[in-house]
């Protein structure tokens, strides 16, 4: 095949990136009628269809990736970094390469693209001119890949940040259900003890002798199974740094598929289509929603398609649900959608360093999850120690900072039809440079301490929010204006930052808040 044809052909099939023939490709599919329809496996996808469930309300969770079951010996999960097919993403929208615009680069890339084997792989890149976006694809979503940090942001964040929302409701009502949806844990002071863990207690002595505020982390993990991992008992994932950005073989991280969508599947009114890409979104007549999806095998092949019809539609796809929204308003599908959607996208102001010190040898085995996060004296700003495996730690301490940009980023439809990232790195400077303070601070207190941040042109981002924001593109419980029956209930009704900490507790607790509020339009099985 030449250079040419096989450019043509990648372009031409191009997912939400480019323009789709939905019309075309759902006449030769198969159809399904359901009431509810879930898109997308992660939080706020599996806390929906369990508190559907439990009211009696069945649905369907369409994801676009795999089951993975645990394999008690290990082995179900691919190491990180490594060449392992199953590792990474790879299909017509999702792709490590740059959209490069130059030539002859932009070319060969397209055709080094185009020419890479389909996979259902786990990790989710999606590589924009402005950021490298990685998030989790399975079932489960970003659950399977996450630090698993369950952070409540401190209620000066959470006011600047959500300002026309109940903090103390939240405090006393959602942070607390979105722990147990999470089953969080408190990191147990005795692992501190633990050889896989003396950089942790290295960082935990800094933080406090700082006089800031510090906390002990919570986070989705049974320190139980942690402890087996240690005793030998448990495949070791976890203890050496093999559960960030991959799975955690033991069963350590405590993922939705195993806790709340679990509970959901168990009452028999839950079904989740694994490996069912959503390709499409549309109004129906005479109401409600119809989404077309490629069934694909486990080498990224389409099986089939199928259209789903429903008459409630809940977009739960996490970064992909303002793409999808602004893809079907391109193409027709969802004329009347606020015309912000996309807008307040952002990177949660996270920064990344690597500090040196002669407390913490270059070979040290850094297990997880994280033990300890401080905060700055304003209370937007916190810090922690996020451990990596080797050589992603580069030999010391990763240090991950958060805070809230001055500026946040959106989503748009370009002239060529394409759904694209548009924002600057510069809008996340004052963040970086507040969370680099804090890091000084802290690293000032460990012996003979190096400091480097980590400034890439293209930075990584793995706590992406916005695009669909809450009480502006929705109203405040989730409801898209424009469209009855249309729900968003993920991490994109955040304004692009959580305020100083990481993201997923806050995900919980926004979409449980909404869920109060809309859980009686799912009794009415009247299309809207």
């Amino acid at each position: 095949m030449s250079l040419r044809k096989l450019i043509r052909g990648h372009i031409a099939k191009r997912g939400t990136g480019s323009r789709h023939a939905p019309a075309a490709e759902a006449a030769s599919a198969r159809e399904e009628r359901h009431d509810v329809v879930i898109v997308g496996s992660g939080i706020g996808g599996a806390i929906t269809a369990c508190r559907l469930a439990e009211a009696g309300i069945g649905s369907v969770v369409l994801e676009r990736g795999r089951h993975w079951p645990l394999d008690p010996k290990g082995g179900t999960f691919p190491h990180f970094p490594s060449m392992d097919r199953r590792l990474i993403w790879l299909d017509d929208d999702s792709t490590p390469f740059p959209p490069l615009r130059d030539a002859p680069w932009s070319a060969l890339f397209t055709a080094v693209e185009a020419a890479l084997p389909r996979s259902t792989g786990l990790l989710d890149v999606v590589t924009e001119e402005p950021a490298v976006i990685v998030c989790g694809a399975g079932v489960g979503g970003g659950t399977l890949v996450y630090g698993a940090v369950l952070a409540q942001p401190p209620e000066p964040a959470f006011r600047a940040v959500f300002p026309a929302l109940d903090h103390d409701r939240f405090d006393q009502v959602h942070y607390p259900r979105a722990r147990d949806w999470l089953d969080a844990a408190p990191f147990p002071a005795d692992l501190l003890d633990e050889a896989p863990y003396a950089a942790h207690a290295l960082f935990d002595r800094a933080a406090r002798a700082t006089g800031l505020p510090v906390e002990t982390i919570r986070s989705a993990f049974d320190f139980d199974a942690v402890r087996d991992e240690l005793r030998g008992t448990r495949p070791r994932a976890a203890t050496v740094g093999q559960y960030h950005f991959t799975g955690c073989d033991s069963g350590a991280r405590a993922s939705v598929d195993r806790t709340c969508l679990a509970r959901a599947r168990a009452t028999g009114l839950t079904s989740v289509r694994a490996l069912h890409r959503v390709t499409s979104l549309e109004q129906d007549r005479p109401g409600g929603y119809r989404v077309l999806a490629e069934h694909l095998a486990e080498d990224g092949t389409v099986v089939d398609r199928v259209v789903f019809r429903c008459g409630r539609l809940v977009l739960a796809a996490g970064v992909h649900t303002p793409r999808l929204l602004l893809a079907a308003r391109r193409d027709g599908g969802l004329p009347h959608l606020h015309p912000s959607v996309g807008e307040g996208w952002g990177a949660n102001g996270d920064h990344l360093a690597v500090v040196h010190t002669s407390g913490l040898p270059a070979d040290t085995v850094q297990g997880g999850p994280s033990a300890t996060m401080v905060h700055d004296a304003t209370g937007t700003v916190g810090l922690m120690h996020s451990p990596l495996a080797a050589p992603l730690n580069a030999g010391g301490m990763v240090l991950l900072g958060m805070g809230t940009a001055d500026r946040f980023g959106r989503w748009t439809t370009g002239p060529d039809g394409r759904v694209r990232l548009d924002c600057d790195a510069r809008y996340e400077a004052g963040a970086r440079a507040r969370a680099e303070d804090l890091m000084r601070e802290v690293t000032g207190l460990l012996p003979d301490a190096g400091l480097t941040p980590v400034n890439p042109s293209r930075p990584v981002v793995t706590h992406a929010t916005g695009g669909v924001r809450l009480g502006t593109v929705t109203d405040w419980h989730g409801r898209l204006r424009g469209h009855p029956g249309l729900y968003c209930l993920d991490g994109a009704l955040l304004p692009g930052t959580t305020g100083g900490v990481n993201p997923a507790l806050t995900i919980a607790a926004v979409v449980d808040h909404c869920l109060d509020g809309i859980i009686d339009d799912f009794r009415d099985q009247r299309l809207p």
